[in-house]
């Protein structure tokens, strides 16, 4: 058997209610390792371009990597690959927490969901075995009380269960999976695809959590000085006292705290909602993942006033800031509780607090009436209004059925000028870094496969020190707000992440911009669990192998350069702040694209990868669908 492998995928084929179990070769796991890599190459070789995201055709794929469930801090995450109902183009998420492992643990690499059942079901997946479960019982309830049933039922708390709510079920299109409970798969609409499918939830678990490595000792002594690393790291040491919430403080000192729609990067009330006064007034305690000594996940408490409550899980900062600045929002309160309402029926915080930002702008400018908001004052800063809408949008309900088909489909239905008020990239809501002051990750955001996602390019105010990832060339420091050299650390960055989420590990241990794990413990540690000698490059090119994969997956479903590109909004510059007078037009952007199509070997004018390059990441499956469509 492969080391770090289980070397099976589970396929449920859920029409005719069977299950099967596949191998997967020595091949395709060494060319792709596991997670979005191999996904895929799954996705590409099993879809026909044009089917509907949310029809039949469409798949499901949750994978893990050869490094989940063994021993290491950060090796607890899986992804969910499917084609986006936001983007109609490649559709990613990940998450960390349990079920990564247990899914591993269970025997499989990876779970295959394909056709939609007949009435509700969910999955349990446990010991080399698989079960169809009728779930018409837990249709309509919030994930907490599915995972609770699912657990009481297949008579296994330790289980891990990956679920949808209401959001899901009525397919919002920016629907997440939540798994243990505040664990979310939240980008792309995966959670909407569940609900198409009738798949309430998926439970797994395993009793062999022994994982064959290649050398374990070589494994656990690294295991043991990357720990003492992290413990002794500041940057991690924050993470671990505030998780990512500590962003919020930071960014609005760097004028980059995404506010008002992308109006503005600085928030007045960014204190009131920052980490450190989470930290202080509504912190309960700390949760971590798998085999992680940083515990970032907070569990909050609001004491008092009309959100009181003891939550399951408490706002990071893609929420306080979506939820919070973004809406001009500085009630600390009303996030917890929006963010815990969006955990319980399934809804990506970044995509909702996004959407309800565009129609508080829409309202501002009278293109949404209020008579279309049905009573509900949808003003800058109303948090109970907020609150109103994210049960609006769960439930399709007047203005919210508008909203739950994202801010681009709702921009073109509203017309009026709509559309300059939608923040999004390919059909998915902008997160919440600001492009203008991080011209690196203005350029990941218009070229990633996914659309606008913070964790698939560079983050400049990592790469302004030198000698950030020497292993990669990356050895000179760069001016967050500079254009020069920013085509090449993208490049080198996506490709990296392709392959830390190809592995499949968490960036908040192994990322090496801001994390004291370097791209050479990432090559060790993939020797050590699968014996594969890789070189930096070699595995390097496994990750540009996955990103140009996805890039060839968006093509053949029309996708062109044109895609490629930024809201409008960003060529205005910020009025307040440390990243005031800061633009980044089109001309700045197709500066920065066109070096950088040279560098991918794509070709600078379509921004297709070219046949040369196709051939040297061993991709000549695709070149037959690039010629059909004459894109070759």
């Amino acid at each position: 058997m492969m080391k770090g492998f289980r070397g099976q995928l589970l396929r449920v084929d859920l029409e005719k209610k069977v299950t099967k179990i596949e191998a997967i070769s020595n091949e395709d796991a060494k060319r792709y390792l596991g997670g979005r890599g191999l996904g895929a190459k799954i996705l590409y070789q099993e879809l026909k371009p044009g089917i509907d995201s949310l029809g039949p055709e469409n798949k499901l794929l949750f994978m893990a990597g050869p490094l989940v469930g063994v021993n290491f801090p950060g090796h607890s995450r899986y992804c969910v690959i499917t084609k986006s109902p936001l983007t109609g183009y490649w559709g990613e998420s990940h998450a960390a927490g349990y079920f990564g492992p247990q899914l591993k643990w269970s025997g499989f690499d990876g779970i295959i969901l394909e056709g939609v059942a007949e009435s509700p079901i969910y999955l349990w997946v446990h010991d080399g075995e698989a079960e169809i479960r009728e779930a018409g019982h837990l249709w309509g309830k919030t994930t907490h009380e599915t995972e609770a049933a699912v657990k009481k039922e297949v008579k296994q708390p330790a289980a891990s269960v990956a679920s949808i709510g209401i959001a899901g079920e009525k397919m919002v299109r920016f629907a997440s999976i939540i798994s243990d409970l505040n664990r979310a798969a939240g980008r792309t609409g995966v959670g909407a695809v569940m609900g198409s499918k009738r798949v309430k939830a998926i439970a797994v678990y395993g009793r062999n959590r022994s994982i064959e490595v290649a050398d374990r000792e070589g494994l656990r002594t690294l295991m043991r000085d990357v720990v003492k690393r992290l413990l002794l790291h500041e940057g991690a040491m924050n993470l671990k006292k505030f998780g990512t919430s500590a962003a919020v403080a930071l960014n609005n000192q760097l004028g980059i705290l995404p506010t008002k729609n992308f109006n503005m990067g600085f928030f007045e009330g960014a204190e009131v909602i920052s980490g450190e006064t989470m930290t202080e007034t509504m912190l309960k305690s700390r949760q971590s993942c798998y085999g992680c000594p940083l515990a970032c996940i907070r569990l909050v408490e609001v004491r008092e006033g009309p959100y009181a409550g003891d939550f399951r899980d408490g706002p990071e900062y893609e929420t306080l800031a979506s939820l919070g600045s973004f809406c001009m929002n500085d009630d600390l309160a009303s996030i917890a509780m929006a963010n815990h309402l969006c955990n319980l029926h399934s809804l990506d915080t970044i995509s909702t607090g996004v959407v309800i930002a565009f129609a508080m702008e829409c309202c501002e400018k009278g293109i949404i009436t209020e008579k279309d908001m049905g009573g509900i004052s949808l003003s800058w800063g109303n948090g109970a209004a907020i609150i109103k809408m994210i049960e609006k949008i769960t439930h399709r309900e007047g203005v919210g059925d508008l909203l739950a088909e994202g801010v681009m489909r709702a921009a073109e239905k509203l017309g009026q000028g709509a559309q300059q008020y939608a923040m999004h990239v390919k059909g998915l809501e902008i997160p919440m870094h600001e492009p203008r002051g991080k011209k690196g990750l203005g350029l990941a955001y218009a070229t990633s496969s996914r659309g606008a996602v913070h964790l698939d390019g560079p983050h400049d105010t990592s790469f302004e020190r030198d000698n950030v990832i020497p292993e990669l060339g990356i050895v000179k420091g760069l001016s967050r707000f500079a254009l020069e050299g920013k085509a090449e650390i993208t490049k080198k960055s996506q490709d990296l992440h392709s392959v830390i989420n190809s592995l499949i590990i968490c960036r908040f241990t192994s990322w090496p911009p801001y994390r004291p794990v370097t791209v050479t413990d990432i090559v060790n540690i993939t020797r050590y669990v699968t014996g594969w000698d890789f070189t930096v490059e070699e595995l390097m090119k496994v990750g540009e192998r996955g990103f140009n994969l996805s890039r060839v997956f968006n093509l053949r479903e029309g996708a062109t350069k044109d895609d490629d590109t930024l809201p409008q909004r960003f060529t205005k510059s910020m009025p307040t702040g440390a990243s005031s007078g800061q633009t980044l037009p089109p001309d700045d952007l197709k500066e920065m694209l066109e070096i950088y199509y040279g560098i991918r070997g794509w070709d600078v004018e379509t921004g297709v990868p070219t046949e040369t390059k196709l051939r040297e990441l061993d991709l000549n499956f695709t070149l037959a669908d690039l010629k059909n469509l004459g894109k070759l």
